[in-house]
């Protein structure tokens, strides 16, 4: 009798939590910053504004007093408006640093997909809190507790309404070299966990991103990244695990001119699997104003290109 009330409480626990219709990548959100985009989306060695806390939170211990405002400005054509994760919406991403902490909030999707005839619709933002601190003279360590929160439609011949609720925790670590010579390591969501309701948990991706940037006389700086993505589910490809290399370049004129060139891909040798990146910053009295453009096509079987377009702007507070 005990064995049969056992199995008929699994049973009706595995229909009452079926697998979640959420997309795989429902937590990638956008770029993150100006600046590193138009780097090619380097950032494990840190950088000048709020938005590290998401590529190394350990980048935060040399962060002043300021705030930073990320938007996405256009991307064209209206053609491939339904592969944009954040369906057209501006702000991606707003925070602030300051005393080695910050605080931050990112839109991670917003958008509908079509599962074997149903609609689901998907919206995920996440809110941060940074702590870093200085291991030695060498070593910088950060760590984030995120908080997950999310609203999910399911459309068929009803509409199933689900939201969501979870937490995070982002780890990294920068390794100073020499003054001009830096190496970054950073684990996202390890671990992380988001419960939907109706569905049961689910795991946000682990994100590695280890990289290196070396700052040359006359402030050339050149950085480049790998960036491996684990997910829970497969994507179109059939693919859960998936590796990025990001390079990227800057170019000081005065410290108030900045030109910026970048490339990432999963295969840098493939024209149509790479992602092009450039950028332009200006700097006067702690602000800095940053615009970045990407192109990339949406499958190496498409002869069009969606461009998009980026704005940062940093200031101190």
């Amino acid at each position: 009798m005990k064995k049969n009330c056992l199995l008929i409480f699994l049973l009706l626990n595995a229909f009452a939590f079926a697998r979640s219709p959420v997309p795989y990548n429902a937590y990638d959100g956008e770029e993150i910053s100006a600046r590193l985009s138009g780097m090619g989306g380097v950032g494990a060695t840190g950088g000048r504004d709020a938005s590290v806390v998401y590529t190394n939170p350990a980048g935060l211990f040399s962060m002043g007093k300021i705030f930073t405002a990320s938007f996405k400005l256009r991307q064209t054509p209206e053609k491939y408006k339904s592969q944009d994760i954040l369906s057209g919406r501006s702000l991606i991403f707003f925070g602030f640093s300051g005393n080695g902490m910050g605080l931050s909030v990112r839109p991670l999707s917003n958008f509908s997909t079509l599962q074997n005839g149903t609609t689901v619709e998907v919206k995920v933002n996440e809110f941060s809190m940074g702590f870093s601190n200085k291991i030695n003279k060498l070593v910088d360590f950060g760590m984030n507790i995120n908080y997950f929160y999310g609203f999910m439609g399911v459309s068929s011949d009803y509409t199933k309404i689900s939201d969501a609720n979870g937490f995070g925790i982002d780890w990294g670590v920068i390794y100073r070299a020499r003054p001009y010579i830096n190496f970054g390591l950073s684990f996202l969501n390890a671990p992380a966990s988001v419960r939907w309701s109706g569905y049961g948990s689910e795991k946000p991706p682990v994100v590695v991103r280890s990289g290196a940037s070396v700052k040359l006389k006359g402030f050339l700086e050149i950085s480049a990244d790998v960036e491996t993505r684990n997910y829970k589910k497969a994507n179109s490809l059939d693919k859960k695990n998936v590796k990025i290399y990001h390079i990227g370049i800057e170019q000081s004129i005065l410290n108030i001119i900045f030109l910026r060139g970048g490339l990432s891909g999963e295969d840098l040798n493939a024209p149509k699997k790479t992602v092009y990146n450039a950028g332009l910053g200006w700097h006067k009295g702690g602000v800095f104003v940053d615009i970045s453009w990407l192109k990339k096509y949406p499958s190496p079987q498409e002869s069009d290109y969606i461009q998009s377009f980026y704005l940062s702007i940093t200031s101190p507070f």
